[in-house]
């Protein structure tokens, strides 16, 4: 193998402020969203004893950490009340409901009102979509407050953290 073999074929960096989100069910977050991560993955890891020493080995159960995003809220709170919405289960529906109807409850279990996907599209530095991620059974788990403070100026702009679980993520390479 020579040198000329071992250099990689693409050798543009990868930039952080390149990317684009979007939610089926959040569609006011894909504007204002500012930071998003994509997520790693760790693999549990089995003991194996040995009478000198424990040996580390693959496990079986792959581990997601949890997409975490930064995005500006509107002045009607609509990209925060956004996931008020979607953080609702079936049963909460129902409760909010002014008769309990058993076809309603159906719906929304069918529906699964709690659960949404999402897609984080990553573009080149020349801004052509290059990865495109998504993100399936994803839901919310945290959603930060929002701080109100006089002493700051207008160009403080309100902003919000939120955090999601998700079932799993498939990625594909776009071009």
């Amino acid at each position: 193998m020579t040198i000329l073999t071992r250099n990689p074929e693409n050798t543009d960096l990868l930039q952080s402020t390149k990317f684009r989100l979007t939610f089926d069910r959040l569609p006011g977050v894909t504007y204002f969203c500012q930071v998003a991560n994509f997520p790693g993955v760790s693999l549990t890891e089995v003991i194996r004893s040995t009478p000198f020493v424990d040996l580390y080995v693959p496990g079986e159960k792959l581990i997601y950490d949890t997409f975490n995003i930064t995005f500006y809220v509107d002045e009607d709170l609509r990209t925060w009340l956004e996931f008020v919405g979607l953080s609702r289960t079936a049963k909460q529906a129902v409760r909010s409901s002014t008769t309990v109807d058993t076809q309603f409850l159906r719906d929304q279990l069918e529906k699964r009102p709690q659960y949404g996907n999402a897609i984080l599209t990553i573009y080149t530095n020349k801004n052509n979509p290059n990865i495109r991620v998504k993100f399936y059974d994803i839901f919310p788990t945290t959603l930060s407050t929002i701080l109100f403070n006089t002493t700051d100026t207008a160009e403080n702009i309100a902003i919000s953290d939120a955090t999601f679980r998700f079932s799993y993520y498939d990625y594909e390479r776009i071009r």
